[in-house]
């Protein structure tokens, strides 16, 4: 019998899927629902026990996914009935976002994963320093709007982090707030090459090869992350143009992101390597080559990159900030609002 549903209909790549990946024994049981996005099957191992429904994305897919969860929680309750026995229905939110349609709280509860840590810190919208992007102002409104909208007392809140748990307390003080660290805690290197191997992900051999020249002559530093604002990307790489003028031709940069996104003249710098959006699989040959993970972002529930660095024994330069802290002990810290903090930082590890 159903009697769980796991809703992660926004997952489709990135570090979600490793996430949800991680996740993968504790919820693929016979009582389990998963509802995926259909662009997520190619990511994932395949479930043997749980029930999956995949949707494709489309202005009914929230309809569909509504009408799974009516007719499940019917069932639920018609099978519970006939064995007279008192027992709740269960449903995980791992988007973030409470369900605007909800059953009685007498015989169903809400559990929430928050993993967006900018939706509840205070951000300047308005500061030009910063890559705030309309698309960026807009998911962040509407984000929190629904949040404030359509969570309530009872729902159950779930992070992954001790600074992610001090932060929404504050912010949501009458909901019960649990943190769990067992899927990110105890992952290891056995989990992410059974993950590449069974998943027969393809590796970007041109790149590696390029790279691994790279490395004989050059101190490589590695920052995996998207272009997102909190990332810190300005500061970061106003702090390596004087380190290129100080050390030209002795150090490259490798960012994870799009050149043509970039502002100003940094796309054409021939010591900054943008290999864009890879696979996993390529991400981690990039770990063993590369000589330190640089991360100075300045807001993370997690920090994947921080997780998968230390498992792969790369030492690691990072904001000094709580979130940091929560998953690795890193070998170097710096004020990330600081570009000669940052720049006097990657200076002291060339010498």
């Amino acid at each position: 019998m159903i009697n769980k549903i796991y809703n992660c209909i926004s997952i489709h790549n990135g570090g979600g899927i490793v996430y949800l990946s991680m996740m993968h024994n504790e919820i693929d049981k016979k009582s389990n629902l998963i509802l995926l996005d259909y662009r997520a099957k190619k990511h994932l191992q395949p479930f043997l026990h749980a029930e999956i429904k995949f949707f494709k994305r489309n202005i009914f897919r929230n309809f569909f996914v509504l009408k799974q969860r009516i007719y499940y929680f019917r069932l639920f309750n018609k099978l519970s009935k006939k064995k007279n026995k008192k027992k709740f229905f269960y449903e995980y939110y791992l988007n973030g976002l409470p369900p605007l349609f909800r059953f009685s709280i007498s015989t169903s509860k809400v559990f929430i994963l928050f993993q967006n840590k900018n939706l509840f810190n205070d951000l300047n919208y308005l500061d030009r320093k910063k890559f705030f992007k309309l698309s960026f102002l807009i998911y962040h409104f509407l984000h929190k709007t629904l949040i404030n909208t359509f969570i309530k007392k009872t729902d159950y809140i779930i992070v992954q982090t001790k600074s992610m748990k001090k932060i929404i307390s504050k912010c949501r003080p009458q909901n019960r707030t649990f943190k769990c660290e067992k899927f990110w805690k105890n992952v290891n290197i056995d989990f992410y090459n059974n993950y590449f191997i069974n998943l027969k992900l393809r590796k970007e051999y041109k790149l590696i090869s390029y790279l691994e020249d790279l490395s004989k002559i050059n101190i490589l530093f590695f920052y995996p992350a998207s272009l997102d604002p909190h990332k810190n990307h300005k500061l970061l790489l106003s702090s390596f143009k004087k380190i290129f003028r100080d050390y030209p031709n002795r150090i490259k940069l490798i960012l994870t992101v799009d050149p043509n996104k970039m502002r100003g003249d940094f796309s054409k710098n021939k010591n900054i390597l943008f290999i864009r959006n890879l696979s996993l699989s390529t991400i981690f040959d990039i770990y063993n080559l590369t000589d330190y993970l640089i991360f100075p972002s300045l807001n993370e529930s997690l920090g994947l990159p921080l997780i998968e660095a230390k498992i792969n024994k790369l030492p690691i330069i990072a904001s000094d900030l709580d979130y940091v802290y929560d998953v690795c002990n890193p070998a170097y810290t710096f004020n990330p609002y600081s570009k000669i903090d940052i720049y006097e930082t990657i200076k002291k590890v060339i010498n």
